[in-house]
């Protein structure tokens, strides 16, 4: 009896994954991908577009639609027909913070799109130069407090969590910090480790070589435990502070693609995210991966722009 309720729902899974590819014969699977090629999000982007093109025996591409910090790609899918062959993978920040940061947002995070699965996650640092002889962010109070005019913090970027996570950090203790945003993590570094700015805020991805190297010294990390990369780093929680914060790379459709095709969509993609190839791939960039229902990644979407939303009108971000 059991083999054959077994054999009667793997014909219907077969069929069903046979009527997706005869529906998409002859067409192009595409993945907007908001920013440049060439960055861990990309190669990820990649790897499982190449996956589904193996699995459904269709052309499956990504597309880098780049500019408005992303939101010209955003766009592009919220514009696209909603037959599960216009995807979106977009660092969460898009469909997070930027509903507060911008004011005339041309789209809407949470009713243009319907989530398929959270890919990945990644934790952030905050790590002190040579400027401070501090470890821990007790030490890094003192010292701030007594050498006020030296609070910069550099960050790759502005709006996002390495920007926010260090004026949180500040609010809380009742102090000023100073962030200067650099294109990207490396030039900050640089300034960090040159003892031209006392700190930085980025993935902590970004800073781990260095602090194994010992030319910067981690003083926190920003998830809700202590991160595998470096598990000898504290998290702000750990140290006194209510603050916690992870960044996740999500896939997304447009709304109104059919439950149907969502749900086919989340099961392959995120047989994907478990395979061998990408579990190795996504590690190596210091990412972690996940694979959600859509439900899960809806509730944590919802949960990460309550978190921040007032964080960013605090600290004089939002309607840009």
């Amino acid at each position: 009896m059991y083999r054959r309720e077994f054999l009667l729902g793997a014909v219907a899974a077969t069929a069903g994954l046979c009527s997706y590819q005869a529906d998409a014969a002859g067409t192009t699977l595409k993945i907007i991908y908001p920013y440049s090629p060439g960055s861990g999000g990309d190669v990820l982007a990649r790897l499982l577009a190449q996956d589904i093109q193996k699995k459904l025996g269709v052309t499956a591409i990504v597309e880098n639609k780049t500019g408005a910090d992303g939101r010209i790609g955003v766009r592009e899918v919220q514009r696209a027909d909603p037959d599960g062959m216009t995807l979106l993978f977009t660092p969460f920040g898009a469909m997070v913070l930027f509903p507060t940061v911008f004011k005339d947002l041309p789209y809407n995070a949470f009713t243009d799109f319907t989530p398929i699965t959270q890919v990945v996650t990644y934790d952030f640092g905050l790590a002190a130069g040579p400027m401070t002889d501090a470890r821990t962010l007790a030490q890094l109070l003192d010292w701030l407090k007594k050498n006020p005019a030296q609070n910069n913090v550099g960050v790759p970027g502005l709006g996002a969590l390495p920007h926010l996570l260090p004026l949180k950090f500040a609010a809380d203790s009742g102090i000023s910090i100073q962030p200067i945003a650099y294109k990207g993590t490396g030039p900050a570094l640089t300034d960090v480790m040159g003892g031209q700015i006392p700190l930085v805020c980025a993935p902590l991805g970004d800073l781990v070589g260095q602090a194994k190297a010992g030319t910067i010294k981690l003083l926190a990390s920003s998830g809700k435990s202590r991160n595998a990369l470096v598990p000898d780093v504290p998290t702000f929680i750990e140290q006194g502070y209510s603050i916690s914060g992870s960044g996740w790379y999500g896939m997304f459709a447009p709304s109104k693609t059919p439950p149907a095709e969502i749900d086919k969509l989340n099961k392959l993609i995120v047989d994907s995210i478990h395979g061998d190839e990408f579990q190795a791939k996504a590690r190596a960039l210091w990412l972690t991966p996940t694979g959600t229902t859509s439900a899960e990644l809806a509730a944590i979407q919802k949960a990460d722009y309550e978190q921040w939303a007032p964080v960013i009108k605090a600290a004089g971000l939002a309607g840009q």
